[in-house]
């Protein structure tokens, strides 16, 4: 019973220990994040849906940046906390500045 107890804690603590991407580091480094999946965290602060479809997105607040998320789920209320899987997106790239950077959020 202990040894089962142990192995528990153990994959609870491994499990907790996921690896998250600051959404300052992908605003900063756009490029070297395009196409990559990520794992963001974050305050939900601004959403926008469409009615009766499960589509929207949503802007994110890690506390370092704040990004957009495109999502084809249920879109979460301002101030919830989330976790979010995605591939980094950029729009377009002006004199080493890229605009429109998102997260689409994995199925």
């Amino acid at each position: 019973m202990r040894i089962l107890a142990l192995l528990f804690l153990m994959i609870l603590f491994i499990s907790s220990c996921a690896t998250y991407v600051h959404l300052a580091e992908i605003k900063d480094r756009p490029k070297e994040f395009d196409e990559k999946t990520v794992v963001v965290r974050g305050r939900v602060v601004e959403t926008i849906s469409i009615p009766f479809v499960n589509k929207g997105m949503y802007q994110l607040d890690d506390g370092t940046d704040k990004i957009w998320v495109m999502s084809n789920q249920r879109i979460p209320f301002r101030g919830d906390k989330v976790i979010v899987e995605g591939k980094v997106k950029t729009g377009f790239t002006i004199r080493n500045k890229t605009f429109g950077v998102i997260i689409v959020e994995s199925d």
